[in-house]
Parts: C-alpha cells; structure tokens; sequence
C-alpha cells in the first residue's frame, strides 16, 4: 500500500485549548451549532464523544459536495493537546484512497492564539501510487474553511470553550 504524507502548519487567533475544545473533544456538540452551513451534525457511534475510541458519523448539509464521513479518534490527548484519527468512510476518500490518517497538534504560539500543526498520511488503495494537486487541493480547503470558522466564532464569542 502507497502512503502520501502532507504536513502543514496555520496559525490562529485563538488559544490552543479552545481551540482543542472546539475542534476534538467538543466538536460534536460545538460545531454544528456554530458552523451549521458545514457540520449538519456528528453523531457518535461507538465509545465516548471526544475521547480516544470514538466512532463518529459527520454529517454534511444537503447540497454539500459529500453527504457524510466516518472517523476514529485514535489517540485524545488533552494535556498536550494533540489528536490523532482516521477516515475511514467517506465519498471524499474517492477512488484512490482507503483512509487517511491524521495527527493534529495545538501548539501555543506565544501571542495568545495557536499553531496548528498537520500530518496527514493518505493511504492509497492497492494500484494507486499518487494523489493530484486538485484533489489534495481540494480537501485542504475544506479543512481551512472550518477552521477559520471556527477560528472565527470563538473570536466573537470568548466565553464559548473557554
């Protein structure tokens, strides 16, 4: 099996633990309430809601290019705030790939806001060595859209994951 590896790094305005909070361990209650054009909801399949062994069904709003997408939170840690899980089901997997894997890390940035450092391991499905820029481009800018909204709500409203 072929794996492609993408790293990234963004910074935000908001502290890594709200951050955190937002995005992991209270995504399934957070993020459909404040970005209800992206997350028509995340519904916990298996195990505990933002703990490592939850199962979870993301639900996208009608007319989204993809309906929905299965992941398991691997790894939780929320004392040094990093994540790690996998895709598994998803028409955005498409073709080419079986999973993907990701690792996110929250890293203060000294200002007051956060650093959010990305790998991705995309694992191809067997007779597939490459992923084109379009389609990396393309789930890259999904995960950019969420974030910034996010990013966006908890600047406007400071006592939310606080």
């Amino acid at each position: 099996m072929t794996i492609i590896e993408f790293v990234e790094e963004r910074k935000f305005q908001v502290a890594p633990k709200r951050m955190f909070k937002a995005l992991v361990t209270d995504a399934h209650h957070i993020l459909p309430k404040i970005i209800p054009h992206i997350f028509k909801s995340i519904d916990v399949l298996e195990g505990e809601p933002g703990a490592a062994g939850c199962v979870r069904q993301i639900n996208f709003p009608d007319g989204a290019p993809i309906s929905h997408m299965k992941d398991k939170l691997e790894v939780v840690d929320t004392e040094n705030l990093v994540v790690k899980y996998v895709l598994f089901e998803s028409p955005a997997l498409g073709e080419k790939m079986d999973s993907l894997h990701s690792e996110q890390r929250f890293v203060d940035s000294g200002d007051g806001g956060c650093i959010i450092k990305w790998k991705n391991q995309h694992h191809l499905k067997p007779g597939h060595t490459h992923i084109s820029e379009e389609e990396f481009k393309d789930g890259k800018e999904h995960g950019q859209s969420f974030f910034t909204a996010t990013e966006a709500y908890l600047i406007a409203h400071p006592d939310v994951c606080a």
